[in-house]
């Protein structure tokens, strides 16, 4: 049975302009401009719509004859009005919880964590669904706070709530905050791998309210017995779509199984279209607050596409690099590039830090504390860079290699753009092949269209494993 998502939050009607047949005839005075291209017949202006059967004009559409190298377009930042906001003391939290709130200057919090806060209370699982940097940590951490205060029962090395998160960098993240909500009211805390022999070799006890860790370590240390999960009262998938895929379910799944007493919570910024078979049980039990921003690109920020041949990316990188004056995240699809393009850009005058799922551990936070300082204005990475990290600090993201798939693209812009992030972010994206030519007409198709990118579908294991298998068969 398909995950179907529910929309549960309201959203804006704007009027919109018809287009009768043919291609838009609307003057850049009538609507803002919303892609921008050399060719202004192909300009799309807000709030435009096409009829059924009208031919879509694209700038994309021609991108992968080899003339087509050098074209370009823009997509505007579109001015919508502010979210609405609701004050803390209107969602009746403990006046601790408001005032550690405050020390994070959030005064307020969103339409999206309001009603988060309210599912909370009934006796259902969850999926909470949003597009990037729109405020989900808080939107699950608070209510689960809220109700650990409440019924609180402390025993050794048994949580209440237990967090799993796909990597070390957001389990500490995740951590920093939820120890700053529940200071001096619970207990956190933050298990990784690295450490997990000794921890079971000298394991340590003590009262546990919340557990936030990565699936191998926790599973590891639960399977021996170290933390015991029977009573954990509701359990987190923090980026869902990247621990339901097929390269984690089965961890997942052997953890989620110790807790028959859980609430389960799937956080995330894409959805698979269906949950793996051990998961299927809950889905007919489960409440759905989803964005009607979902899986749509976002258009708060300045999205610049650029067809350029292979051989001319490093120049394009260099001239961006050596110009670039604030915080940047450039984005390689595999662990080699990233190395390289760091080392390139060293040998070239320009301070880059660089993480990829390679490198040790140890080197890979130093790596990222550079950047987070500010020792470096520049940060070469691969995916593991993409999901869930807090980069309000970042303001421009270029895509040295443009993704295969539309949930990583959605993930990596999301970087930038985010609640607290400057209104000046941009991404720059290099379109060199057939294939990123194709996830291009996609996305300026969404745009046009104003409608969410279609197939987005953060199993990528499943999605590689099945054109390997399709390759297989036609090659038989």
């Amino acid at each position: 049975m398909a995950l179907h998502i529910t929309k549960q939050l309201l959203t804006i009607c704007k009027p919109q302009t018809r287009l009768l047949s043919g291609l838009p005839k609307l003057k850049q005075t009538e609507a803002p401009c919303v892609i921008s291209s050399r060719r202004p017949r192909l300009n799309h202006y807000l709030n435009m719509i096409y009829q059924n059967f009208d031919e879509i004009p694209l700038v994309s559409k021609g991108w992968n004859h080899s003339k087509s190298k050098g074209d370009s377009f823009t997509v505007k930042p579109v001015s919508t009005p502010d979210a609405q906001t609701i004050p803390l003391n209107s969602l009746n939290i403990d006046s601790k919880l408001i005032e550690a709130l405050k020390k994070r200057n959030i005064e307020t919090a969103t339409d999206f964590q309001a009603n988060a806060f309210s599912l909370f209370d009934k006796n259902k699982h969850l999926l909470l669904a949003a597009e990037t940097g729109s405020g989900k940590t808080i939107a699950y951490l608070l209510p689960i706070i809220c109700n650990l205060i409440t019924n609180k029962t402390p025993k050794l090395n048994t949580p209440q709530a237990l967090i799993l998160v796909p990597n070390r960098e957001l389990a500490y993240q995740v951590g920093e905050v939820a120890e700053a909500l529940a200071e001096s009211l619970l207990n956190v805390k933050i298990i990784v791998g690295g450490r997990t022999k000794k921890i079971m070799m000298n394991p340590e006890f003590g009262e546990v309210d919340i557990l936030i860790g990565t699936p191998g370590a926790l599973g590891k240390l639960c399977t021996v017995g170290v933390y015991k999960l029977e009573e954990v009262q509701f359990c987190v998938l923090d980026e869902a779509d990247t621990l339901i895929d097929d390269s984690f379910v089965d961890r997942i799944v052997s953890i989620i199984r110790r807790m028959p007493l859980a609430k389960t919570i799937l956080v995330s910024a894409t959805m698979p279209k269906t949950l793996p078979e051990a998961l299927k049980p809950i889905e007919s039990n489960m409440e759905q607050l989803v964005s009607p921003k979902l899986h749509k690109p976002l258009l708060n920020i300045t999205q610049k596409f650029m067809r350029i041949t292979r051989s001319q990316k490093p120049s394009h990188l260099l001239q961006i690099a050596k110009s670039n004056k604030r915080p940047m995240m450039i984005f390689t699809n595999r662990n080699e590039t990233c190395n390289w393009l760091a080392m390139f850009l060293r040998e070239n005058g320009v301070s880059c830090a660089n993480i990829n799922g390679d490198m040790n551990y140890a080197i890979r936070i130093e790596q990222w504390n550079r950047f987070i300082r500010g020792e470096t204005m520049i940060l070469s990475a691969t995916d593991v860079g993409s999901r869930g990290l807090d980069t309000t600090q970042v303001e421009h993201v270029l895509n040295y290699d443009f993704p295969s798939y539309a949930a990583d693209y959605l993930h990596r812009i999301g970087r930038i753009g985010r609640l607290g992030s400057s209104k000046m972010c941009k991404a720059t994206n290099f379109i060199s092949g057939p294939e990123e030519v194709r996830l291009v007409q996609q996305i300026e198709l969404a745009i046009r269209k104003n409608q969410p990118l279609q197939n987005v579908d953060g199993n990528i294991t499943n999605i590689v494993q099945k054109k390997i298998q399709k390759g297989m068969r036609q090659a038989m």
